[in-house]
């Protein structure tokens, strides 16, 4: 529509111009003023359409900038559908985290643990979940019930196969000894046979040898220099009888 009306005026300009030629022609130039070139009507009419096809150029460019600004409105679509992908991956991450830590959990294995039973010389047995059965593994889970101290330590374990059977070997460290000094009687008969059953019933083995620093456990109520077999709190306290009365 904008065109058409250009090409209107471009004519009408023309027609106006010729005319006004035509007139000009008849007229006496010689008026003594100021002599104003003369144009012809070919000249307007060719500068008419050089302006009609110069803003048909502008109007024909102008859409290229509509579809650039429609790539640009595209291109956020893209971007966002990026992000959604990316977003994805992350929260497929975030989801299968948690069965990883399913499987560490599930690697646990059950030991036996004997500990006091308060308020009485008898021994109470638990289930405990440890990541492995090792000797340091039952030391730590006796640590909680204060069978040992937190600072004893292990220092070396294995299992022979003797004459009497399958045969333990645990070396403390200094700690432990330490430890039992500051207990009375009954509490030192209750240690020392909830540590030697823990370890015979978890490694199903028939005796084990204690020592400390590689020397026979020993404290000045009891000496612990052979092998232990399943014992109670009760058979240890009479055997520190045994050994009072020598």
């Amino acid at each position: 529509m904008k065109n058409r009306e250009k090409v209107v005026f471009a004519l009408f300009l023309a027609a106006l111009t010729v005319t006004a030629c035509g007139l000009g022609a008849g007229r006496d130039t010689d008026s003594g003023e100021m002599a104003v070139p003369e144009v012809s009507s070919e000249d307007l009419l060719v500068d008419s359409l050089q302006y009609l096809l110069q803003d048909e150029e502008e109007d024909t460019t102008q859409p290229a900038g509509e579809n650039g600004s429609a790539a640009d409105t595209a291109q956020p679509a893209e971007d966002t559908e990026e992000s959604g992908l990316a977003a994805d991956a992350d929260a497929a991450e975030d989801t299968a985290q948690p069965a990883e830590d399913t499987e560490d959990g599930g690697s646990a294995v059950d030991a036996v643990i004997y500990y006091a039973d308060a308020g009485s010389q008898d021994l109470s047995r638990e289930t405990a979940a440890v990541e492995e059965l090792t000797a340091e593994t039952l030391l730590e889970s006796l640590a909680q019930h204060n069978i040992v101290s937190l600072d004893t330590k292990v220092l070396s374990f294995e299992q022979t196969t003797e004459e009497d059977g399958e045969v333990l070997h645990l070396d403390l460290s200094n700690a432990f000894s330490e430890y039992l000094e500051t207990m009375s009687d009954e509490a030192e008969a209750i240690i020392v046979s909830a540590l030697a059953d823990t370890f015979l019933d978890n490694y199903g083995a028939d005796a084990i040898r204690i020592t400390v620093e590689g020397e026979a456990l020993a404290t000045d109520r009891a000496e612990y220099g052979d092998a232990l077999l399943w014992c109670t709190p009760q058979d240890l306290l009479s055997e520190q009888a045994e050994q009072a009365e020598q």
